[in-house]
């Protein structure tokens, strides 16, 4: 059965598709670019997919963007991660954007000019502001001064103005349940982090011991320039624990059998909205979620279930072949016009997928078997 290698080989997908925007930005007075960045499956979901948003500050360092944009792609695929739409930003300086007369002019970007730049790609409400040294600073900052631009700030290696903005942060989370603030320094020796961990750490050990969601770790191995790569991966998955541990829906045991019968269709949709929860928010239903838990109740003879899930990810993702392909294949017994079309609509489909020849021809041979 189809189902059961869709969920083996549709894993999370790696960020994939990349928009250069370049625009006249009010705040600068000049041209500005962002490269914005969507999971390959983006093309095919509706606009009730609102994905996160990370926003990745240094944008014009490749020794930093390469890594966390990596981190990012992997950790969606073991999904540690959701996917997102990850807005990259350049800056043409950095210390005078992050640290100097230009300050207010990127907040202003970011937290004003950059979302009509988005809408066009339904972006969710849910938003993280990553950055690094100087742009790290700055992030406590843009936190600081527009509390609701952004849920969540991961700070790496982070030093100016930090025994002003640790302080105000601290009082800030503790009445903001949903937000977090995660922190990272490198190694205390001076070949490592060393010029930032003593500052940095001072300040921390004199802040109350109730800080609500701002967290500092540190990473001994770590110098400043590699704690992104070292750091990064470990603060973005513990943001996003909660969500990496909801796909738990009708668990099976080591021979792949459901390990207790599934509530009603109707409750295990109700289960599922109640599982994309997340700080406050939605997180959206994922096709790799959605292809595992079809399999897994697939495997155990739940043909209703597995029609409501599937209907429900056409629903989602109009525009991915699997899921047509996948809803007709369950629909042909029960109302065989209605699957043939769902399977007639995954033909048609294939033909927009960046794929080879052969392997395009041998998916519709088997779709066309199916019609037969």
């Amino acid at each position: 059965m189809r189902i059961l290698l869709l969920s083996l080989f549709c894993l999370p997908f790696a960020l994939n598709g990349a928009d250069s925007l370049r625009f006249h930005s009010a705040a600068f007075n000049a041209e500005r670019l962002v490269i914005v960045h969507t999971p390959t499956y983006f093309k095919a979901a509706s606009e009730a997919v609102r994905m996160p948003v990370f926003v990745v500050l240094d944008g014009q360092h490749e020794w930093f963007v390469e890594p966390v944009m990596n981190d990012i792609r992997y950790l969606q695929y073991t999904h540690e991660v959701p996917q997102a739409i990850v807005v990259v930003v350049p800056h043409i300086d950095r210390v005078k954007e992050a640290a100097g007369e230009d300050e207010e002019a990127l907040l202003h970007l970011l937290t004003d000019e950059l979302p009509p730049l988005l809408e066009a790609y339904h972006p969710g409400d849910y938003r993280v502001l990553i950055g690094h040294s100087f742009t790290a600073s700055f992030a406590l900052e843009a936190k600081l001064q527009q509390p609701d631009a952004f849920d969540a700030v991961i700070a790496l290696s982070l030093l100016y103005r930090v025994e002003n903005t640790l302080p105000a942060l601290a009082d800030l989370l503790r009445g903001r349940g949903d937000d977090d603030v995660l922190l990272a320094v490198g190694g205390a020796d001076r070949t490592k982090d060393g010029g930032h961990h003593a500052p940095l750490t001072a300040v921390w050990n004199a802040l109350p011991a109730t800080k609500g969601s701002l967290s500092l770790r540190e990473f001994p191995s770590a110098g400043h320039t590699s704690l992104p790569i070292i750091a990064f991966p470990e603060l973005l998955s513990t943001l996003f624990m909660d969500f990496s541990l909801r796909d738990s829906l009708a668990p099976v045991n080591d021979e792949y059998q459901l390990r207790e019968p599934p509530p009603t269709p109707m409750k295990l949709m109700e289960q599922v909205d109640r599982s994309l929860a997340f700080r406050g928010t939605r997180l959206p239903w994922e096709v790799a979620e959605i292809n595992g838990l079809a399999s897994r109740l697939w495997a155990g003879g739940m043909t209703d279930h597995v029609l409501a899930i599937y209907k429900r990810g056409v629903a989602l993702y109009p525009d991915d072949y699997s899921m047509q392909w996948a809803l007709g294949e369950v629909l042909l017994e029960s109302d065989r016009r209605s699957g043939e079309v769902a399977l007639r609509k995954a033909l048609s489909l294939l033909d927009t997928e960046p794929m080879s020849e052969q392997e395009r021809s041998e998916l519709k041979a088997e779709i066309e078997g199916l019609l037969k």
